[in-house]
């Protein structure tokens, strides 16, 4: 048995008539896929669900491990609305683009307190940027926002770049077609974690957005069009 690791629920679904297969996010052991026997029968509650730190512990030497101990830490965070779309929108990623049994110590600690700053009253945006752009440093996508890629020269506030995923930012050039374009201010504001005013979050978004897409792959994001939905159910009702 593996014991005393950290860990969050990422997903989980129903398995046979009693249990569950459950993919899991651990301080030291990354993301993993694990099975829990009769924990929907579990007396006062199941304590895997998302957003609640447990302990955990398992055994097994095939890829899918059998849990043994999911014990509550705290009381998990019960996030409504939007926060919990950005909730749901968090685990994806991370299921989606972790490899198993690779671990993130940084990133878990950066995904608990995201979690924890989530649970205030604070704005979503920023809190959601900063993280994605961790997530990008820590698989190794970390983006270079204050040079250029071409010229090798400090990006200028006043000069305008576009942003190629997996490579970097150059000058704007008049050819450029199809890019996406961003202004040297935001660029080294991004790079330089100052997300305080709504024209930076929103180039912060386009830019974490189109970053991530080349490792995300075709399949749409769950959690953008569950998002998506509330939104419309809501313009609707009002």
């Amino acid at each position: 048995m593996t014991a005393d690791d950290l860990g969050y629920v990422l997903h989980s679904r129903p398995y046979r008539e009693t249990s569950q297969l459950v993919t899991l996010f651990s301080a030291a052991h990354g993301r993993f896929n694990a099975v829990s026997r009769a924990s929907r029968q579990q007396r006062g509650g199941n304590p895997l669900r998302p957003f609640c730190a447990l302990r955990l512990g398992w055994r097994g030497k095939s890829e899918l491990k059998t849990l043994s101990l999911a014990e509550p830490l705290r009381s998990p965070f019960l996030f409504a609305g939007a926060r919990l779309y950005v909730g749901l929108y968090l685990n994806e990623l991370l299921a989606r683009l972790l490899h198993e049994h690779e671990p993130h110590p940084k990133l878990f600690e950066r995904y608990d307190k995201t979690l924890d700053i989530l649970a205030q009253d604070g704005e979503i945006e920023p809190v959601l940027r900063f993280f994605e752009l961790a997530l990008l440093d820590d698989l190794g996508y970390g983006l270079q926002l204050d040079i250029d890629m071409d010229s090798g020269t400090e990006v200028e506030p006043e000069l305008h770049y576009v942003f190629l995923p997996g490579e970097g930012v150059r000058l704007h050039q008049p050819g450029d077609r199809g890019l996406a374009v961003f202004s040297g201010g935001h660029l080294l504001a991004i790079a330089g974690m100052r997300l305080d005013d709504p024209p930076t979050l929103r180039a912060a978004k386009q830019l974490t957005r189109l970053a991530l897409e080349p490792y995300l792959g075709n399949k749409p994001l769950l959690s953008r069009e569950l998002f998506r939905g509330g939104e419309r159910r809501a313009e609707e009702q009002s």
